[in-house]
């Protein structure tokens, strides 16, 4: 008995030492331990051989130069020991991202392998050869490449498949000069499922990011949806990111293909539900509108069980929504209280959603959304409690039965937590800007005072406020010439916004404002250093200088009053093919067009999709109606490009949606990262006419300010209302020619 126990000891110790043989190769660097390796790699000892090769690549991954053994550890690539084998290949590959020059020496071997009885040798070769990536190596790996592609052993072609996509990345022109394309085709015909998956996975590849498109065709279609069920879950999302850039000729086809794909909205992964639900957006415009309507059903509850997982996995869920709401506007209208905040939610989870049930906010549902945020904002999460008071004010705009509702709650969280005024402030500016009889600034000023509005863009929104209704304010003049005597003292966009509350006061009482306005315009352009807030002073100056009447003048100062747009979407950044397109990919999560994330060596066909060509032709041109808009005014105007939005449940036909676009579409600004942020109200600088006063041609001499005011209300008000003054530092005399200048490099 002793003896068994005595040898099972044994053998546990002998398994133990096996199991840590890892770490010894790891030690520190013995004197001459340089020659120990050449000699066992020179040696007769396999198992010798193979400890020198793992102690070599130990003292590799700790940076250490071990280049000078490229030669012995290179012999020992014919060696019919496979772990030794992968274990020189991973040696030379390493040494050959240093060294190209010796990478070379290593091909002989790696092309001999590529004829190998055994299949795993066959692959392990193509695939070393594929990784060094040096291009006096790339012309030896064509041919083996090629036998590859046509090996009868499906693990070889696999591995082919994928050396085709290193080849296209590494050097594109050669990949389309070897007419590798053919090869690919014939990858995905192949009868083995993981072949074909691999081979889809390199045709996304090549169409997304190369200058020829590889045609679809009907036989290779219909043979990756047969091999569907048979792959993997992520041979799966290749085929199915595949299929979703197919585009059926004729409708029947396209029901087909759809239906062959609803099943995989079951799957367990969701990578491959939302690849499924790609397809879907893909395809349904060329389907029936009961097709349409079945699938999304399907669509819906597949979505309702992604949202009951992992927070991480909800996180990317709920960016897919907020673009399959533009493809499927009715989609999870009534099904709100799956996205309903817990309190174990993470915090990016939280805003999703919040973000979401905004989204899906309708006059039905409004009040039930009204009701959970009113719960979420007796939470102890400050920065989720300001969001939901943003979410509040949008919702109110957005719905117009329930502002008033809104706004009392707005009323009800100052009186449970006047921390939340600076908020509740700038959240009654935008519904003020809509509802102008929902005014609530009197009311937040007699019970806590303008000095408890301590933060930047809450001063901001009470000056415009009161700059905008200071007659329907009982101490709005007050608050106002408090600012002025501490203009100074403020931020920058305060200052700008206590100018603009300055003027407007100027103009509704140019007598009792003579004063103010007069010292707080010299103030500005004698001690500020910001040079935005000197040239607004300058630019009001001009303006009051023009003999403009008081009634011209506020049609520039006031402007129009441009509502908050609170219905954004990810189409204000990205066409309708576009947006199909970045589903279920990162370009959603952080709301860019694909082409954001595509590499530096070419882009492969960035132009519009047949099926958004074919819209575009057939579509009824009309403006889409934005949410929040007040009469006769013109709705906002996000950032982003031209807008194809189809609407499944009306006729089919889309909308046109314009849109400006700035830097070329260069930067794409993401339209949710600020959904509720406050925009900045409109100031006189937006007006043509105050553009066309601010260019105008100085004097040479200024006058003071007070003589200015002498001559609005004396003999100098033909010349206007004031004479705009250009201090010597700020606009010094220029010649003909040195104006001249200036405009041509302006």
């Amino acid at each position: 008995m002793e003896n068994l126990l005595r040898k099972a000891r044994e053998r546990i110790q002998r398994k133990l030492e096996e199991t840590k043989t890892g770490s010894k190769y790891f030690a520190q660097t013995r004197r001459g331990e340089i020659a120990e390796l050449h000699n066992d790699l020179n040696g007769t000892d396999n198992h010798r051989k193979k400890a020198a090769v793992k102690r070599i690549i130990a003292n590799m991954t700790m940076g250490r130069d071990v280049s000078y053994l490229f030669v012995d550890v290179v012999k020992l690539a014919p060696s019919t020991d496979l772990e030794l084998k992968k274990l020189v290949y991973l040696y030379v590959l390493s040494t050959a991202r240093l060294q190209p020059e010796k990478a070379l020496l290593a091909v002989n071997t790696f092309l001999q392998d590529t004829t190998n009885s055994s299949p795993v040798v066959r692959a392990l070769a193509v695939r070393t050869m594929m990784c060094i990536r040096v291009a006096s190596v790339l012309e030896y790996t064509l041919e083996p490449l090629r036998r590859a592609v046509a090996d009868p052993d499906p693990y070889v072609r696999k591995t082919a498949a994928m050396g085709l996509g290193k080849l296209f990345h590494d050097d594109m022109s050669l990949f389309y000069q070897q007419d590798f394309k053919k090869e690919l085709v014939e990858l995905l015909n192949d009868s083995n499922p993981m072949v074909a998956s691999n081979a889809a996975a390199v045709v996304c590849e090549v169409n997304d990011y190369g200058s020829e498109k590889i045609e679809s065709s009907n036989e290779w279609v219909n043979r990756l949806v047969y091999h569907l069920p048979e792959c993997n879950e992520w041979g799966q999302q290749f085929i199915l990111d595949l299929l979703a850039a197919q585009r059926p000729s004729d409708k029947e086809s396209a029901e087909t293909l759809l239906t062959r794909i609803l099943p995989r909205m079951s799957h367990q992964n969701p990578a491959v539900v939302m690849g499924a639900i790609k397809v879907v957006a893909n395809l349904a415009s060329r389907c029936s509108q009961e097709l349409i309507e079945r699938c999304t059903v399907r669509v819906n509850t597949a979505l309702l069980t992604l949202a009951k997982r992992d927070p991480e996995t909800q996180y990317i869920v709920c960016k897919n929504i907020h673009a399959l709401l533009v493809i499927f506007p009715n989609l999870l209208r009534t099904n709100l209280d799956a996205f309903y905040v817990r309190y174990s939610d993470p915090p990016f989870v939280k805003l999703e959603k919040l973000r979401l049930l905004l989204k899906l906010a309708t006059p039905s549902t409004a009040p039930d959304i009204v009701k959970e945020f009113a719960e979420y904002a007796s939470g102890v999460d400050m920065v989720f409690v300001v969001e939901v008071v943003r979410a509040i004010a949008s919702l109110a705009i957005k719905v117009d039965s329930m502002a008033p509702d809104c706004a009392n709650l707005l009323m009800q969280l100052v009186d449970q937590r006047p921390e939340l005024l600076p908020d509740v402030v700038t959240a009654a500016k935008d519904i003020v800007r809509k509802y102008p009889e929902l005014l609530m600034l009197d009311t937040l000023v007699a019970d806590y005072g303008a000095d408890e509005v301590a933060e930047e863009e809450a001063k901001v929104s009470l000056l415009w406020m009161l700059g905008e209704y200071c007659d329907f304010i009982e101490s709005g003049k007050d608050i106002i010439q408090r600012f002025i005597n501490t203009i100074m003292e403020h931020e920058q966009r305060v200052q700008l916004s206590i100018l603009s509350a300055a003027v407007k006061m100027f103009l509704r009482d140019p007598q009792a404002m003579e004063p103010q306005l007069n010292r707080v315009l010299e103030t500005v352009t004698t001690h500020s250093d910001d040079a935005d807030v000197r040239d607004r002073a300058f630019a009001y100056w001009r303006l009051l200088s023009k003999g403009m009447t008081v009634e011209q003048m506020k049609k520039v100062v006031h402007g129009q009053v441009v509502p908050v747009n609170v219905d954004r979407t990810f189409s204000d950044a990205m066409t309708m093919a576009d947006l199909k397109k970045s589903l279920n990919t990162a370009a959603i999560v952080f709301a860019r067009p694909y082409q954001s994330f595509l590499p530096p060596y070419g882009l492969a066909d960035v132009e519009m999709d047949e099926e958004d060509t074919e819209n575009d032709d057939a579509a009824e041109i009309s403006p889409t109606p934005q949410m929040g808009t007040q009469d006769g005014a013109p709705p906002a105007v996000a950032s982003g490009a031209e807008v194809y939005t189809l609407g499944l449940a009306g006729n089919g036909t889309g909308e046109r949606q314009q849109a400006t676009s700035g830097s070329n579409g260069a930067q794409h600004a993401d339209p949710l990262s600020d959904l509720f942020s406050a925009s900045t109200p409109p100031v006189a600088a937006s007006s043509p006419a105050f553009q066309a006063a601010s260019a105008s041609q100085a004097p040479s001499s200024p006058p003071q300010a007070t003589r200015a005011i002498e001559g609005f209300f004396g003999n100098g008000i033909e010349s206007g209302l004031y004479t705009a003054p250009v201090p010597s530092s700020a606009a010094p005399q220029t010649s003909v020619k040195d104006m001249q200048l200036e405009d041509l490099f302006s």
